[in-house]
């Protein structure tokens, strides 16, 4: 088992996953968000849908949210 730090739009959160690694891809399925509706940031770097997350790490999520 391992963790990951989140902040989703500016709110902090820890989850934890299987294993020491996970895609981003199913880190977003894992926290009900949509790949398609955000973007995910490590240390100031954009990070593909199949990019891994290592246990301890803390990325960003921006989730983009209508206003129409």
């Amino acid at each position: 088992m391992g963790k990951i730090l989140l902040e989703i739009n500016g709110k902090e959160k820890e989850i934890e996953i299987k294993g020491k690694s996970i895609r981003i891809n199913k880190l977003m399925e894992l926290i009900n968000i949509y790949p398609e509706t955000a973007v995910a940031v490590k240390d100031g770097e954009l990070l593909c849908d199949d990019d891994r997350i290592k246990d301890g790490e803390r990325i960003k999520i921006g989730v983009a949210t209508s206003k129409g």
